[in-house]
């Protein structure tokens, strides 16, 4: 991911709400695979793992954030579980289709949380921290 991609999206997390940092993170998720099928095309395994890798990063932190008092808590962590395998055999046999895959299963549930986060009415998770975001960017 380039570094303005990234600035684009610090700036958009410092400013989201909890439901707006779910869609981010799919977003994130998505363009990384979406870097790291295109350096595995060009045959660049080392820029396709450092991409995977931080897609896997994307993976984890939206595991960590599921609230399990809820059923459908469960079921997500089971698709992101195994989307999280799929990118991890998609590097070790340098298999494009894995990647698509794992991309494809975020890809699904991305519309929906875009709903949910059009309907989230509350107040930015970070609050006066725009100018300490760009600080460090």
């Amino acid at each position: 991911m380039e570094r303005e991609q990234l600035n684009a999206y610090a700036a958009r997390v410092a400013q989201a709400n909890r439901s707006e940092l779910v869609v981010i993170i799919y977003e994130a998720f998505l363009d990384s695979v979406k870097d790291g099928r295109e350096f595995l095309k060009e045959g660049d395994v080392p820029a396709c793992r450092r991409e995977i890798d931080r897609a896997k990063g994307f993976l984890t932190e939206l595991m960590g954030s599921l609230d399990f008092r809820y059923e459908i808590s469960h079921y997500l962590r089971r698709l992101y579980v195994f989307a999280y395998q799929e990118l991890c055999q998609g590097v070790a046999e340098r298999d494009e289709a894995r990647l698509s895959h794992a991309s494809d299963i975020i890809k699904k549930l991305l519309p929906a949380f875009r709903e949910v986060a059009s309907q989230d009415g509350s107040s930015a998770v970070m609050v006066n921290t725009e100018t300490r975001v760009w600080m460090w960017i």
